[in-house]
């Protein structure tokens, strides 16, 4: 009688395990990689990336169209973006002001499909521009996390090229990709402006999302 009563309670322990098994498997497939499911439900959403795990992202769908991930924003000015590479691998902030998401998540989203990035810039007396770039990702840790684009549109000029293929550094305040020279830098203080070329601005977002959604960028 134990051995059958032994045998009984080891089947529904098996049970069990394959029942939450069966259901984590369900929510890491109900849970999205990317905003483009949420559509016009902007806010804070969690997703579920291979690599990093569940993590909260802030989508956006009203600058243009819908199915974003906010990557980077600058709103408010209250939080310093001069930080060391650990922390801008992680990510800091807050997603109701400034923010930067963090490298690792940025590499491990754009490695699962094509992404375009969009950036939205506001000037200091309120006129707004747009960059967008339609083969957006960057590389891993080993490689530095270095910066590829894609082809440029937008409404401005295209800043972001002279830091294409460069790692992102690790021993300059406020980092941001470049070579020999910087044309535009989104991550220094606000006492120094973030800068677009010659445009000192006091607004960027920075999103993306998969390429090849059906609804088309407006600038």
């Amino acid at each position: 009688m134990n051995g059958i009563k032994n045998n009984s309670v080891f089947s529904i322990i098996i049970l069990q395990i394959f029942l939450v098994a069966k259901a984590t498997e369900t929510i890491n497939t109900l849970i999205p990689s990317s905003c483009s499911p949420f559509g016009d439900s902007p806010g804070v959403h969690q997703l579920n990336v291979s690599g990093v795990g569940f993590f909260d992202v802030l989508c956006d769908s009203q600058l243009a169209g819908p199915g974003w991930i906010v990557i980077q924003q600058r709103v408010g000015g209250n939080e310093d973006f001069n930080r060391d590479s650990a922390t801008y691998r992680n990510g800091f902030g807050s997603f109701e002001s400034d923010f930067f998401l963090g490298l690792e998540k940025i590499h491990r989203i754009t490695s699962l499909q094509r992404y375009e990035l969009y950036i939205h810039l506001v000037d200091e007396d309120g006129r707004t521009y747009n960059a967008r770039y339609d083969d957006f990702k960057i590389s891993d840790k080993d490689n530095g996390y270095a910066l590829s684009l894609g082809k440029f549109s937008g409404t401005i000029p295209d800043a972001m090229r002279s830091g294409e293929f460069s790692r992102f550094p690790t021993n300059m305040e406020s980092p941001w990709w470049y070579h020999t020279h910087i044309d535009c830098n989104l991550n220094v203080p606000y006492w120094r402006r973030p800068f677009w070329m010659s445009i000192s601005l006091r607004e960027v977002k920075m999103l993306i999302r998969p390429k090849g959604s059906d609804e088309e960028v407006s600038n």
